[in-house]
């Protein structure tokens, strides 16, 4: 091997690009983003369409049938869910994640755009929004009126906004929860019928005389001139003066019939922080930007703006992120220096000042070329990839000490030092590759994984590879050139304290232990399998679970009224909810929402739109203090248990990818009313199970609707069309937007025709609608039309475009979410569905199914490669066999560390066993190697079995201490994120390392019967 030699030989030129190594890692550090969790950047799609006052079945049939079908003929589309409520339509579009998502993007907008001519006309809202984890808020701002109107409001709000889109790396600031203002046209339907002036005409007028067409230009002489025509509208009073009838030589201008006037629209989302009234501003960041430093110019600027509030006016955070994510990232850094601490500890105790400073020189220099690669990768620093590093700090140290501690011996040999530091490097250079390798094949399939899961997890496995590849590097190059110039000119080192404890131990306990397990191998290996047994009989009390809570002072409150509920009704109930929060010690602040979600604060959290029997209230408690946490928690389901106007229910944010509900099973079929049957049954099935709450079927009860029922006949005689009832009775009672037009103000508003409500229409209120036929003639409705209550359907699910009843259920164990759904399906399968019903189970135990089972190929990937690598070191199938041996006795000692601190097997925690099984083998890689080394040296197979295991005892020990140490500190966090995965390889070293001691020199004598001339792989 070349390269330590050349590092020697051009010692200068090294140490420059060493240095710039640092330089390029310390820039990536301070300029690279920083975030709490990682941008999930997901082949998902939503397609949202809002058409107020359309049944559900109507919604079906005028919006979702025609969009479904026209995605669906799209590639690469794998799911497609509808949710369809009354005038409103919410899709969501999952694709495969090998597509480019903007081009998907692209392709799904032209799809829902080319429809846009099929759909009907007067849409509120049509658009297709892709997940993004830009969309989650950096801040939230709530401007609060304390006797202020919405005008004001807005007004006010505007110059903030503009204010904040100045600051470097703003995204958008946008702000909510105000009605928008608009052309209100209140007709006076009796004077219209008196003066025969038809809707549709009134429609008709006003589109045609808001037109702008362009005049086109006239050439005269030299000259060109543009043409101007009249254009659209400019003002109110040109709209009051529009011409609707000239019947009868007379003009009837639209004054007459009508009001009209500057209005807010009728309220659709109502909020407030902390009781008082307020909009929100909502501020995004752009990609690739630090969110500490612009949350630092955004406070200056909103500290500047509170001078400019007018009276009654106050300006608050609601949210905030970035003081999370610096102490998060902080106490991750904090965790990594801990670590640091810990393993230069142990390496000075073991070998001395002047090899720790070797090895300790290593490791800030590994971390930083690490850091600079995930830079270059386009990755950010989060809590997965500096969890990454401290997974990664433990192992980085290993090829540096195998390679000093060569280096020592061949110095304490007499060799000279510079000749020592080449030969001692060159003699384990193919080695410590060799043994890299096999760490780096366990982490690598991990990069690979599919779906929300793997983009979650992906910059762990990254930043292990390149922080182990750089200190391969550095221990091929940097550790010889240190060495042979730091290190002791000549001489034998005397032994520290610890190494001569560790003689006596491997003398009068190890060595006596291991010759007892070689003369009694049986008694051994039953004990070791008896071990292994009980573990696997512990691991039902240990139990499954997928991604942990977020461990975070946050709290999503969600009401839902019945459905059909008005937004006061609704509001009431949020109120209901602030007055128990007000009562709290605990609670820092609430911001509450009616009619809407909250703006999106965590990025798998997504905010529900416009309903008016949906609100949200976020809770911002003083502290995370778990105890506290989850007291509070249980109060307020006992509080909000009592509240007979609405469902109010809460669960806490979740690390992961987003899904609906922990328990969510999908009954699919055709026919809505043995759909509502079948999910009531399969509803009792699941609200019986034990430890579910929250059950919700979305087809429990009826809604109850005003049906307008026409009397064909009749309308049919008097020469009324049923389009023109249809528009008219929507005009009256909902409004209908005609058109938009922008006023010499600069602003564009909507123009929207009405009766002259002051409040929610009535029942009354049907009494003032005339119909005019295409003659003229006006009739009231009540002539030919029926107004009766009617039960309607409250929601429709598509799932693939096929109607589905999704019954969902929060549960009060998410560690126990797995066994309680196994049970659910056990009860649906004994269940005796009609031909063509079938249920199909959602949730977090889908993704969880799918996200262990890519686990699970990729640990298979793994040992695959791993032992392909081993069997090319020891030219054997078998020796790689007893190597693998450690791989069991990893687990063991994983399920029962998990099972003494009280932590599940999560998904984490797979991933801890996944990178555990790439660390073990290397302990067994230690033994078999050196042994085989002695037999090829001539010595006897029991002999040289008994020379390795006391020889390489101490190696094995320091590695293993180094990798426990460097995660102690993350993981007695006691967070239930890292801590599962920390005791998990923690639990694997500590088992295996000692078990491998005995375990591996009892196989090697029962299969290994002579060694060839593989090459040397050394520690």
């Amino acid at each position: 091997m070349r390269l330590p030699a050349f590092a020697l030989k051009n010692y200068q030129f090294v140490l420059i690009l060493v240095f710039m190594a640092i330089l390029l890692g310390v820039y990536s550090y301070l300029s690279m983003p920083r975030s709490e969790d990682p941008d999930l950047s997901l082949p998902i799609y939503t397609v949202v369409a809002v058409y107020p006052g359309t049944s559900p079945e109507d919604m079906e049939e005028l919006i979702a049938d025609p969009v479904e079908e026209a995605i669906d003929q799209l590639d690469d589309i794998t799911v497609i869910r509808t949710k369809i409520e009354e005038g409103l339509f919410i899709m969501r579009v999952e694709a495969e994640f090998s597509v480019d998502i903007d081009d998907k993007y692209d392709e799904i907008s032209a799809e829902v755009n080319g429809l846009r001519g099929e759909l009907p006309e007067g849409l509120y809202d049509l658009r297709v929004r892709k997940f993004s984890p830009l969309d989650v808020l950096i801040m939230q701002l709530a401007l609060i009126s304390k006797g202020a109107d919405y005008h004001e409001l807005v007004e006010t709000a505007e110059d903030l906004q503009d204010e904040l889109q100045t600051v470097k790396g703003v995204r958008k600031v946008k702000i909510n929860a105000y009605p928008e203002e608009e052309i209100r046209v209140s007709l006076d339907m009796e004077r219209m019928a008196q003066l025969h002036v038809p809707l549709v005409q009134v429609q008709g007028i006003l589109q045609g005389n808001n037109v702008n067409i362009p005049g086109g230009d006239l050439e005269a002489g030299n000259k060109s001139y543009n043409i101007k025509t009249s254009g659209s509208y400019r003002n109110l009073d040109e709209v009051r003066n529009t011409i609707v009838s000239t019947g009868n030589g007379n003009i009837i201008r639209l004054r007459d019939v009508a009001t009209v006037e500057m209005d807010y629209q009728d309220p659709n989302w109502v909020a407030r922080h902390n009781g008082d009234t307020c909009v929100f501003l909502a501020i995004t960041q752009q990609k690739g930007n630090n969110i500490l430093t612009i949350t630092d110019d955004l406070q200056k600027k909103v500290d500047a703006f509170q001078t400019k509030l007018g009276p009654g006016m106050a300006l608050d955070y609601a949210f905030v992120q970035g003081p999370a994510v610096e102490s998060r990232i902080n106490s991750f850094f904090s965790n990594l220096l801990q670590g640091i601490a810990l393993v230069g500890v142990v390496i000075f105790i073991f070998l001395g000042f002047r090899p720790s400073l070797v090895i300790m020189t290593i490791i800030p220099i590994s971390i930083l070329m690490a850091v600079g690669t995930l830079d270059m990768a386009e990755f950010g620093l989060q809590q997965i990839s500096i969890a990454g590093l401290v997974i990664a700090l433990g192992l980085l140290v290993d090829n540096g000490i195998v390679v000093l501690e060569n280096i020592i011996r061949y110095r304490n040999e007499g060799m000279k030092l510079q000749e020592a530091a080449l030969q001692g490097t060159r003699e384990v250079g193919v080695a410590i590759i060799s043994s890299t390798a096999t760490t780096l094949l366990a982490f690598f399939p991990l990069t690979q994984l599919g779906g929300g899961t793997g983009e979650f997890l992906k910059t762990l496995p990254l930043i292990v590879i390149f922080a182990l590849l750089a200190s391969l590097l550095l221990a091929l190059t940097v550790t010889p050139l240190l060495s042979g110039r730091f290190l002791r000119a000549s001489g034998k080192k005397r032994k520290t304290w610890v190494l001569r404890q560790i003689e006596k131990l491997i003398e009068r306990g190890y060595r006596p232990t291991l010759l007892f397990a070689l003369r009694r191998p049986w008694l051994i290996l039953l004990i070791a399998i008896g071990g292994l047994v009980g573990s696997f009989a512990l691991f039902p009390a240990v139990g499954v679970s997928f991604f942990p809570t977020a461990d975070k002072p946050l709290l999503l409150i969600d009401i839902s009224s019945p459905k059909g509920a008005s937004l006061a009704s609704t509001d009431a109930a949020v109120q209901y909810v602030e007055a128990v929060l007000t009562e709290s010690d605990y609670v820092s602040s609430y911001t509450s929402n009616s009619g809407h979600g909250n703006p999106q604060i965590y990025y798998n959290r997504i905010p529900r739109d416009y309903r008016k029997s949906e609100g949200q209230v976020m809770v911002r408690f003083k502290e995370w203090d778990p105890v506290a946490f989850y007291t509070e928690l249980g109060r307020l389901r006992r509080a909000f248990a009592d509240y007979a106007g609405a469902e109010i229910t809460f669960s806490e944010l979740k690390n992961g990818p987003p899904f609906e509900a922990p328990i969510e099973i999908k009954v699919i079929g055709q026919d809505l009313d043995t759909l509502r049957r079948l999910a009531g049954e399969v509803a009792e099935i699941i609200g019986t199970a034990e430890g579910t709450f929250n059950v919700e079927n979305p087809l429990d009860r009826a809604k109850t609707d005003l049906k307008v029922e026409i009397n064909r006949d009749k309308a049919g005689l008097l020469g009324l069309q049923l389009a023109d009832i249809d528009l008219t009775v929507r005009t009256a009672m909902t409004g209908l937007v005609v058109d938009q037009i922008s006023l010499e103000d600069g602003n564009e508003y909507d123009l929207n025709l009405r009766l002259p409500l002051s409040g929610e229409p009535g029942m009354r209120d049907f009494d003032r609608i005339q119909v005019a036929s295409r003659s003229g003639a006006q009739v009231p409705l009540r002539q030919v039309a029926d107004i009766r209550f009617a039960q309607a359907v409250n929601k429709i699910d598509h799932y693939n475009l096929q109607r589905t009843a999704t019954i969902t259920a929060d549960v009060y164990n998410s560690d126990a979410t797995a066994a309680i759904t196994e049970g659910i399906i056990q009860d649906l399968e004994a269940f005796d569905f009609p031909v063509g019903y079938r249920y199909y189970v959602a949730g977090e135990y889908e993704t969880q199914q799918s996200s262990f089972g890519d686990l699970g190929l990729s640990l298979i990937l793994a040992l695959v490669g791993i032992f392909a690598v081993l069997v090319l070191q020891f030219r054997s199938l078998l020796q790689p066999l007893i190597v693998f041996s450690a791989i069991p006795f990893a687990f063991m000692g994983s399920i029962i560390f998990l099972y003494l601190t009280g932590w599940s097997f999560s998904f984490f925690a797979f991933v801890g066993f996944t990178s555990l099984v790439g660390i073990v083998v290397n302990n067994s890689i230690i033994l078999v190697d050196f042994t085989n080394q002695l037999m090829r040296e001539g010595m006897a197979k029991r002999e040289a079995i008994a020379q390795a295991a006391q020889t390489r005892f101490t190696p094995i020990l320091l590695t293993s201490l180094t990798t426990i140490l460097g995660l102690l500190p993350l993981t007695l966090g006691n967070t239930s994120l890292w801590s599962p995965l920390g005791w998990t390889i923690i639990g694997g070293m500590v088992v295996s390392t000692f078990l491998v001691l005995l375990i591996v020199p009892i196989l090697y004598s029962w299969f290994t019967r002579g060694v060839g001339q593989a090459p040397a792989v050394a520690s």
